[in-house]
């Protein structure tokens, strides 16, 4: 198994932050591991979607929780493994502190840990960065 996590505090709003989270088509303008994506519906627990990273093959994912301007939490299946990826938020004061946390779970963990996991570390920070910049952005 791997466990990735990281947390940045922004000035945007939690409703800032949610529309930059449920704007799926757009998640490449700040996660520069994708190449693109898409939902096939409203942003709610059971939804479907597709995933492109840069370099790797097209991925079904789900999102499996949904929290309304607190936290979401997405899953894609690989042969052998899964990705779980979760996104959190949490307003203290003047700040509000973002999370995502990567977990890849299954008997093949280990082997797409090797091949993507490296890369997903190494750019989680910044593409946070990113994502709360566009937050403070939005209206």
């Amino acid at each position: 198994m791997l466990l990735i996590e990281h947390t940045v505090e922004t000035s945007a709003l939690p409703s800032q932050v949610w529309k930059v989270w449920e704007d799926v088509e757009n998640w490449s303008s700040w996660d520069c591991g994708l190449e693109f994506s898409t939902i096939d519906g409203p942003f709610q627990t059971g939804t479907r979607g597709r995933l492109k990273p840069k370099g790797g093959p097209l991925v079904q994912t789900e999102l499996t929780k949904v929290e309304p301007m607190r936290m979401f939490t997405d899953e894609a299946r690989l042969f052998g493994a899964k990705i779980v990826v979760s996104h959190s938020m949490a307003r203290s004061g003047e700040k509000t502190a973002v999370t995502h946390r990567i977990e890849m779970k299954g008997p093949l963990a280990y082997l797409f840990a090797f091949l993507i996991g490296r890369e997903m570390k190494k750019n989680l920070a910044r593409e946070m960065l990113a994502m709360v910049k566009k937050a403070e952005k939005m209206k």
